[in-house]
């Protein structure tokens, strides 16, 4: 992909994902850039260091292109980062095209144990894991909708316990502001009212391969 106004001198190149007709992830395709995140919304997560606590092990569930972890590997050392990603094949991709094999060869994490590649169902591994984090990135998406049953109190309520106290839950909402599709937003936020102490909300900018509006939803336990 480039922009439509972009030279020859200027182009910027990326290499996207697309699963059933949404966009998972994007790459640049430049050695110096590989590890920077394309899509604006993705940066909101970093919200989670504005948190008040010190940010030193991360869970990510739903990976795609693995953008987010590998920007807090890439980023945020010394971050230790369990990415979730229930489908082997995603996982598979992000290897070959999306720079993750270079990551972890770069990153030496598998040794280090900075990245451990997790694959799993989101509310699975918090089930029959023991960990806590200071915070959980929730970005997994069923062809461009959430899967339901990581939009309930069971699923909100195993995050929190897997939350340490004042641990940030960050999950992506895509809807609007304002009008009828907007309901979907708002029942998650007075759901996590009654589950978190604090919830913020952080709306992004459209990126330019969505159509969409992202919403960054910062929850404090």
């Amino acid at each position: 992909q480039r922009s439509a106004d972009a030279t020859e001198e200027t182009v910027t190149w990326v290499r996207v994902l697309e699963l059933d007709g949404a966009l998972q992830s994007a790459t640049y395709l430049d050695d110096e850039r590989c590890y920077d995140l394309v899509f604006d919304y993705l940066k909101r997560y970093d919200e989670m260091f504005d948190a008040g606590i010190a940010v030193r092990r991360v869970c990510v569930l739903g990976c795609g292109g693995y953008d987010y972890p590998e920007h807090l590997i890439a980023s945020h050392p010394p971050v230790i980062v369990d990415a979730v990603e229930i489908d082997p094949m995603i996982t598979a991709i992000a290897r070959r095209y999306f720079y993750l094999d270079r990551l972890i060869e770069e990153y030496e994490t598998e040794s280090s144990g900075r990245l451990n590649l997790i694959c799993a169902d989101a509310l699975d591994h918090l089930r029959t894991s023991d960990k806590r984090y200071d915070a959980i990135v929730n970005d997994a998406f069923d062809a461009g909708t959430p899967p339901e049953h990581l939009t309930t109190r069971t699923f909100l309520e195993a995050v929190h316990a897997h939350l340490v106290s004042g641990g940030a839950y960050l999950p992506n909402i895509v809807a609007p502001l304002e009008g009828p599709r907007s309901a979907f937003l708002y029942e998650q936020i007075a759901l996590m009212e009654t589950i978190f102490q604090d919830v913020r909300v952080f709306p992004c900018a459209t990126e330019e391969f969505s159509s969409d509006d992202n919403v960054i939803v910062v929850a404090i336990s």
